[in-house]
């Protein structure tokens, strides 16, 4: 088992999987849309330095989210790659 962390903690490259979101039924309606959700491996491509977008991969899509979203999602890291 990994790390359980936020997404905005990972590192550049790391990938993981969601286990947790933390907001309201709109927030994650949303994520859903984009296509976060409970079980899904993501990887995060990269960062701001202060509290900028988040942009990750999720299959074959990439996304960019804002700061306050991505430190609601808890990820179980698995690795670089």
């Amino acid at each position: 088992m990994g790390n359980k962390i936020s997404l905005v903690e990972m590192r550049i490259s790391e990938k993981g999987k969601v286990i947790e979101i933390q907001g309201g039924y709109g927030m994650i309606r949303k994520l859903e849309t984009l296509g976060i959700r409970e079980g899904k491996e993501i990887k995060k491509l990269s960062a701001q330095l202060m509290r900028g977008p988040v942009i990750i991969q999720v299959s074959n899509t990439r996304v960019a989210i804002g700061f306050g979203m991505a430190r609601r999602i808890i990820v179980e890291v698995s690795g670089n790659t």
